[in-house]
């Protein structure tokens, strides 16, 4: 049997343009059980537990989808591990926007725009001692952050 994911965890997958599903055991899954209903050239938004990314799955089963208990936990376990609040999530700081590299990074809106203007203004960063030359950013946070960047 084959999860087809409708209803409202679309609402979950929001859009993010030109992103992708991060890599990791589950990805094929879940993009070939939600695509026939739903686009994924975009990254899920939201940010739940573990237990919440089990409920939602749960209401869509309860709304006719249908999938083995494997790939039910496989869906579960894969938007858990890469969409859960404080999930490890990498970012391309020379590509990504404002609003990925606040969420990715854990860092203000402000901070972020600050980053992609100054990255708009003098190029691409090249070095975590790059970024830190960014007025007015909270260098900790960024410190703190540096295991998620990609130059």
């Amino acid at each position: 049997m084959k999860l087809l994911l409708c209803g409202s965890l679309v609402f979950w997958l929001a859009t993010a343009a030109g992103q992708t599903l991060p890599d990791g055991p589950g990805k094929a899954i879940v993009q070939r059980m939600c695509t026939p209903c739903h686009g994924l050239g975009s990254v899920v938004r939201a940010r739940m537990t573990k237990e919440r990314w089990g409920s939602v799955v749960d209401d869509m089963v309860s709304r006719g989808a249908k999938g083995t208990d494997d790939e039910i936990d496989q869906v579960i376990d894969y938007l858990a591990a890469n969409f859960s609040k404080g999930a490890a999530k990498t970012v391309n700081i020379n590509k990504a926007g404002a609003v990925d590299l606040a969420d990715a990074l854990e860092i203000s809106a402000a901070d972020a725009a600050a980053i992609v203007s100054y990255r708009r203004d003098k190029g691409d960063f090249k070095s975590l001692q790059d970024v830190t030359r960014v007025p007015g950013i909270d260098i900790k946070k960024i410190e703190a952050a540096k295991d998620r960047l990609e130059f």
